[in-house]
């Protein structure tokens, strides 16, 4: 593969965010679809590559994932079997002069894997501040100039800087938990808070991603969790247990089971713009 052009210089930051100046050209309709919960190891990250591997499989609309965890680096990009690189969030905000072109945003984006899903990293210097909701905000705004889907993978909850506004500009919520009583009850909680959040819009249009991480066997008491789920959602997905996705191992989306990419094909169904 021919190596990649030299990352713009960003500018020493000086206080205040700087955010990408007003775009002038035609921008596409973008669908945002955030990929969200409560609490962690829900499977945010495992159901943020797997959808995103699974739409771009789809082909049609052109899709990217976003890290917006605010103090990790590489996790969503290693997950897609990408290289982290020494790019992000940050830097292609900071860009200067502002990211202008297609090609030019594609210098920030690790997209060199088999899976066909470009991925935009979080921050890379951890011993930097974290990320902030303004940095996302100007991310959102760049990659929604030439991308119709845009994956988000949150942190947890919805009213931190960061989750608030992922909240406030998405078109989808996949709400993603582990397949157990506790998690199943968290996974409800936080749909109702949607409300709270001022997203009761998007209730009704949640898709549900309930995430086996081992050879699951539910209780009665989840049994009837899962079903008040179901009966709430617009959909709800079961991602069964597949050794291809243990132990925060690079997906590969030929690799997986079958009845593991038909999961994660029926949330790329319910997200595609395209179906909509």
């Amino acid at each position: 593969m021919p190596a990649r052009a030299a990352l713009p210089a960003a500018p020493a930051r000086t206080g205040a965010e700087i955010v990408p100046a007003p775009f002038r050209g035609a921008a596409v309709r973008t669908r945002c679809v955030l990929v969200g919960g409560f609490g962690g190891g829900g499977g945010r990250t495992t159901v943020a590559a797997g959808l995103g591997l699974a739409l771009a499989a789809r082909g049609g609309a052109r899709v990217v994932a976003v890290d917006a965890c605010p103090d990790q680096y590489g996790m969503l990009t290693h997950r897609v079997g990408l290289g982290s690189g020494t790019s992000g969030v940050r830097e292609l905000v900071t860009a200067q002069p502002p990211v202008e072109s297609l090609t030019e945003l594609r210098l920030y984006l690790r997209a060199d894997g088999p899976g066909g899903l470009e991925v935009l990293p979080g921050v890379h210097d951890l011993t930097a501040p974290g990320l902030t909701a303004q940095e996302l905000a100007g991310a959102l705004d760049l990659l929604g100039r030439w991308f119709q889907v845009v994956i988000a993978d949150g942190p947890s909850g919805w009213n931190q800087p960061v989750s608030a506004t992922l909240l406030a500009r998405g078109d989808q919520v996949v709400l993603s938990c582990r397949a157990g009583e506790a998690e199943l009850a968290a996974a409800d909680h936080a749909l109702t808070a949607l409300a709270a959040a001022g997203r009761a819009d998007l209730q009704a249009s949640v898709l549900v991603a309930v995430v086996e991480t081992y050879p699951t066997r539910l209780t009665r008491v989840a049994r009837q969790r899962l079903g008040d789920l179901e009966a709430r959602a617009r959909r709800l997905v079961t991602v069964p247990f597949d050794p291809g996705l243990t132990d925060c191992r690079p997906v590969d989306w030929y690799r997986l089971r079958r009845r593991t990419r038909a999961a994660f094909e029926e949330l790329a169904a319910a997200a595609d713009p395209a179906d909509q």
